[in-house]
């Protein structure tokens, strides 16, 4: 009969039993949604209904749940009502992204049903609104009509450099209309579809005093991972 102490104990309940570093990193980031938690911590969302809005199909529970995970896996620090990376967290940026290039060269093709959703993607794009470009103008009100989409939604950029998007309307004067349909603007977004070629296309249009027009290619700056993904189309 062996002796207790020969007797392994058994694995912690989201272990894999497995002593090997990768396995360990799994552990922490292989949770549903947690990977995603930590995507968008990195481009800078700090604040749980921030997280939230940018995880749409993530219940605020499970949403909790990840977050303290994180936090015992030293990834993510609670300070001042803001959820922060700690240096380990900060250091996924090349993985987190790495694995977005590796995806879009092997499996980033066309979408699937369910997966274009306009108040995602103007979400994701209101945190890549370059300000600078617009100069020294007090506000600056982007309107956003989808031709497959029903719901209006407007970009309110101010002098201080931030965005909001506004799920009603403002009650601003609008600057300049944006109009595409979802997959294009998508593919835009992603790196996919140059704006350039878009708007020669009539899949997006810009409608507003033209010193404006002129400068939103400028203005609406990509995805983080859309050069990897335009890269990847090109090869």
């Amino acid at each position: 009969m062996p002796d207790a102490a020969d007797v392994a104990e058994p694995p912690a309940k989201n272990s894999y039993g497995q002593y090997c570093p990768i396995t360990r990193a799994v552990e922490v980031l292989g949770e549903r949604w947690s990977i995603l938690i930590v995507r968008d911590m990195l481009v800078g969302a700090r604040r749980f209904n921030d997280i939230a809005r940018g995880l749409p199909g993530l219940s605020r529970s499970l949403l909790t749940k990840r977050l303290r995970e994180l936090e015992r896996s030293g990834v993510v620090e609670r300070l001042d009502g803001e959820y922060l990376l700690t240096p380990a967290g900060e250091e996924l940026f090349p993985i987190v992204f790495g694995l977005g290039e590796w995806a879009a060269k092997w499996s980033f093709d066309d979408p699937r049903p369910g997966e274009l959703d306009g108040q995602l993607l103007v979400w994701w794009i209101h945190r890549r609104v370059d300000t600078s470009v617009l100069g020294d103008r007090k506000r600056t009100v982007l309107e956003i009509r989808f031709s497959d989409d029903p719901r209006l939604f407007w970009l309110v950029a101010d002098a201080r450099g931030d965005t909001s998007v506004c799920l009603s309307d403002p009650g601003y004067d609008v600057d300049v209309t944006i109009a595409s349909d979802l997959e294009s603007l998508y593919r835009i977004w992603m790196g996919q579809l140059p704006m350039k070629q878009a708007m020669r296309a009539g899949r997006i249009t810009f409608s507003g005093p033209s010193a404006l027009v002129r400068r939103m290619p400028e203005v609406l700056q990509l995805s983080e991972i859309a050069e990897a993904v335009s890269q990847a189309q090109a090869s």
